[in-house]
């Protein structure tokens, strides 16, 4: 129960760590409105949370193998709080970037910290299973800034719901600090030891971690981008659904995505080899992709089953991460977790903006109440990016050398 219950507060807070890296994706018109975007500030906007989560990923996880988690979560969840305030209360553009960065930058210790709190309290063998649970907490906190949190904004609005959301963040610092313990017999130092720029080097001169590193970004960024940002948009103008219904889409997106972590996750325990799961997963996503972009504007009976099993597929990301895991052993863990974990958020920042910047290439200069209106033609052009991912992606995978370990 000690050992749940440690890492449950860590997924707690990936969970939110989860919601507020969508969270725009649902307030896309008030914030164009308010802050006078098109779509590529909009998609720079959301990316600044990418780019800090992303810029601290290395460091946490060299800090993480040395200090423990314990520490580092209750500080982040304290910054995150306040980066959400930053955020909700921002009277300028400049100012709302600030908070969307301070929350990345703090919010970028929940993923690999959870992950260290699993290699400490649990057994290697479920390890996987582990690293796919987290990955299911963090999608539904996904799932609470879709439907849930446009409700609270529709009623609200968009400033009063973003500070409740600061708060719960702050209260979240709170539990950790009283119930959070570091390891299981009670210390408060990891394991970390030696130089780090002996560890480092020794990550950075393994070709499958760099294998990893592009193979892992480019299976979470079409998820990122397309469910964290551009799909409600998406599915809004092209498909004519309400921001309602086409949350609900995005939604069902990011609980396939949950479901897959698991069962990829705790398949490549089972099987003792990673390799396998993450390779069937990123043929999947890319056959998905090829077949939303072979039908010029597909219907949604057959859109969404598609971005269902996207979301399956995208799921298959854990096995990279118990694969890193395999390579590093657990002393070195964080380090190469966070590696790792830097590419999800590059890769995700960066197809954020250059989808923005390919719908307004497209732009016919339509509004809606102050946002920009994009053509079905601009959303194909930009999607088309996604095969070129995950094409990338599979690539990757399939060049990547697995070393032997017990089943």
């Amino acid at each position: 129960m000690a050992a749940w219950l440690a890492w449950g507060l860590g997924a707690l807070f990936y969970a939110y760590a989860f919601f507020q890296r969508v969270a725009p994706s649902v307030m896309v018109g008030e914030l164009m409105r308010d802050f006078a975007l098109g779509g590529a500030m909009l998609g720079s906007l959301s990316a600044a949370y990418f780019y800090a989560y992303a810029a601290v990923q290395i460091p946490v996880g060299v800090l993480l193998d040395r200090l423990g988690p314990r520490r580092m979560l209750v500080v982040a969840a304290l910054g995150a709080g306040l980066g959400g305030l930053a955020f909700a209360l921002a009277p300028s553009f400049g100012w709302a970037m600030t908070g969307r960065a301070l929350i990345g930058a703090m919010v970028g210790v929940a993923y690999v910290a959870t992950l260290k709190i699993a290699s400490l309290w649990f057994a290697p063998a479920r390890f996987g299973l582990l690293a796919g649970l987290t990955l299911a907490a963090g999608t539904m906190g996904a799932i609470g800034a879709q439907v849930p949190l446009a409700a609270g904004i529709a009623a609200f609005g968009w400033r009063p719901t973003m500070m409740a959301v600061a708060g719960a963040g702050l209260l979240m610092a709170l539990a950790m600090l009283l119930f959070l313990r570091e390891r299981p017999d009670g210390s408060a130092v990891a394991h970390g030891h030696g130089s780090l720029l002996a560890d480092m080097m020794a990550i950075l001169r393994r070709r499958e971690i760099w294998l990893l590193v592009v193979a892992t970004g480019a299976i979470g960024a079409p998820m990122l981008t397309f469910a964290g940002l551009w799909g409600v948009p998406y599915l809004v103008q092209v498909h004519g659904l309400d921001r309602t219904g086409a949350g609900l889409v995005t939604s069902l997106m990011l609980a396939t995505w949950a479901v897959g972590g698991p069962l990829c996750g705790g398949l490549s325990d089972r099987l003792g080899r990673r390799r396998p799961v993450l390779l069937a997963g990123t043929v999947t996503a890319l056959a998905c992709w090829l077949l939303v972009l072979a039908v010029p504007q597909p219907p949604l009976v057959l859109l969404v089953p598609i971005l269902a099993l996207a979301g399956l597929a995208a799921g298959s990301m854990v096995a990279a991460f118990g694969l890193g895991r395999d390579l590093s052993g657990a002393a070195r863990a964080g380090t190469v977790m966070g590696l790792i974990n830097t590419s999800v958020l590059l890769f995700g920042a960066a197809m954020q903006t250059l989808m923005g910047l390919i719908l307004d290439l497209g732009w016919q200069g339509e509004l809606v109440e102050g946002a920009r209106v994009y053509r079905p033609e601009a959303y194909r052009a930009a999607l088309a990016i996604f095969g070129l991912v995950a094409a990338t992606a599979a690539g990757a995978v399939a060049a990547t050398r697995e070393p032997r370990r017990a089943a």
